[in-house]
């Protein structure tokens, strides 16, 4: 099941750490996390199997733009479309909110985000040298369509 979480708790926002921590190895604090959602800079949209979060995907929200921080899925619930089912929500929420562009950076070498972000009709803009500690970024964008 997908929730959409706009507002946080200390207990909560330290779990979401404890996730992105666990998936990535680096995370934004728990405090950061807790203040940021609760001020409406943050959105994240959570997946949860029984009572436990096994997927997330974390925005950050801008004047214009959406900026995706992370998308995250415990090791032994990949490949069963959750961060597919996540960005999908997110891509609802973007194309009837007011903000014009969803950007993020992926890892050159992360080809499984890579085709998942292109079959969003991300489109690849540039590049940032040495984003990571020892890997270059992919950057894309998906920008709003107006009829």
């Amino acid at each position: 099941m997908i929730k959409m979480i706009e507002n946080s708790t200390p207990e909560f926002a330290e779990n979401l750490a404890k996730l992105e921590k666990t998936v990535f190895t680096s995370a934004w604090d728990s405090d950061t996390i807790n203040n940021k959602i609760n001020i409406g800079e943050f959105l994240y949209w959570i997946y949860e199997q029984g009572n436990e979060i096994v997927g997330y995907l974390a925005i950050q929200k801008t004047l214009n733009d959406l900026h995706i921080l992370g998308i995250g899925v415990l090791e032994n619930y990949r490949n069963q479309s959750i961060a597919k089912k996540l960005t999908k929500e997110l891509i609802s929420y973007f194309e009837i909110s007011q903000f014009h562009k969803i950007l993020l950076e992926v890892r050159q070498s992360n080809e499984v985000a890579i085709n998942l972000y292109q079959s969003f009709g991300f489109i690849q803009y540039g590049v940032r040298k040495n984003y990571y500690v020892n890997e270059d970024a992919k950057l894309f964008q998906r920008e709003k369509i107006y009829a």
